[in-house]
């Protein structure tokens, strides 16, 4: 008699903790606009990462991860309320690129030289 109380006790204990993570899933979170840029790599060095972060903000985010040199590929880039990024690039040869006051929205490719 005492097991079978004890299962049901159980059975209800699960079911409370389970509803609310039910309730948390109601609506999804609204994602952030981002801008597509095309990322060419022309230095002799692999891109290890690519940040971006709101011109005049220190919130740098990453953008884009490894790409070899002499490839290219399109990165998502935040959109900034005025379409203006700072860019830093940290590459394989331990050489890093900043760009400062890109207009991501006019400028949709971005070529990394040496």
């Amino acid at each position: 008699m005492r097991r079978r109380i004890l299962a049901v006790a159980l059975a209800a204990s699960c079911s409370l903790i389970a509803a609310p993570a039910l309730a948390q899933n109601a609506e999804p979170a609204a994602a952030a606009p981002t801008v597509t840029v095309v990322v060419t790599n022309s230095r002799k060095a692999d891109l290890v990462q690519l940040q971006a972060a709101e011109s005049g903000s220190a919130s740098w985010k990453k953008v884009l991860g490894a790409l070899k040199a002499g490839k290219q590929v399109p990165a998502q880039v935040p959109q900034a309320y005025n379409c203006r990024v700072n860019l830093h690039a940290t590459f394989a040869d331990g050489q890093s690129m900043d760009a400062s006051d890109v207009d991501v929205c006019s400028q949709k490719t971005l070529n990394l030289t040496d």
